[in-house]
């Protein structure tokens, strides 16, 4: 399940990237956090597919995260956090959290901090209203709804 979403997030990541660096107006408004926050992005994939792979045994010996990782993660949520949980597990996954958490650090700093906001008041406006300037009068004698009134020029 890991390798797959691992996959998945590494596909569209890279289209993120391509689209970036060849679209000219995207290109343009690309700045030097941004290009830090896709290498921590990139960073902490790569360090969360290796730990996934050395935990199946893929590479090194296998380990059960859930023993290790699962409940240090819970002392961290708790504010009780619990190092000797995590040091005993193996570097990827030690890896894998120091990329993690400086990701979190550097959020505030880029692009990222825009998934905080929801755009609530686009789900309420109106549609684009294309308006001709001709003096002629709309059709119709119904009252305009708020946002849809003549520009009066």
């Amino acid at each position: 399940m890991g390798g797959a979403a691992g996959i998945a997030t590494l596909v569209g990541i890279t289209l993120l990237i391509y689209r970036r660096r060849t679209t000219a107006m995207v290109f343009a408004q690309t700045t030097k956090n941004d290009k830090a926050m896709y290498v921590f992005l990139v960073a902490t994939l790569l360090a969360g597919s290796a730990a996934t792979l050395s935990s199946a045994g893929v590479i090194g010996e296998e380990h059960n995260y859930r023993e290790t990782v699962g409940p240090w993660v819970r002392s961290i949520l708790t504010l009780s956090p619990n190092g000797e949980l995590m040091m005993a597990s193996p570097v990827a996954f030690r890896v894998h959290a120091v990329i993690g958490m400086t990701l979190f650090i550097i959020w505030p700093f880029t692009r990222l901090v825009h998934s905080l906001s929801a755009p609530v008041g686009y789900l309420f406006r109106p549609s684009i209203v294309y308006r001709t300037r001709d003096g002629r009068g709309v059709a119709g004698n119904r009252k305009a709804r708020p946002g849809w009134e003549r520009i009066k020029y």
